[in-house]
């Protein structure tokens, strides 16, 4: 994938760093709705999630902060889901 094919709320990021974007760019595949609702179900997600009901800005805000430390971990797959939630 190219960085300029990721989703619009990765490009634009101000809080993914240019190194964690192009490790996001290096996935052949995002991962499918089904392993997208796995992690939906995870305690901490779910928590992360109903506390920002009402809130997309500040919710996306705090996905991409656990995007960004799934990245930091080398969780690559594990940050694209919750990116993509």
């Amino acid at each position: 994938m190219d960085i300029e094919d990721l989703p619009t709320i990765v490009r634009k990021s101000a809080i993914l760093s240019d190194s964690e974007k192009l490790m996001l760019a290096t996935v052949d595949t995002l991962p499918d709705e089904d392993e997208i609702d796995q992690v939906r179900a995870l305690p901490e997600i779910r928590e992360l999630l109903q506390s920002f009901i009402g809130d997309e800005h500040t919710r996306n805000t705090h996905l991409q902060l656990k995007a960004s430390a799934y990245l930091q971990a080398q969780d690559l797959q594990m940050a694209w889901k919750v990116l993509l939630l």
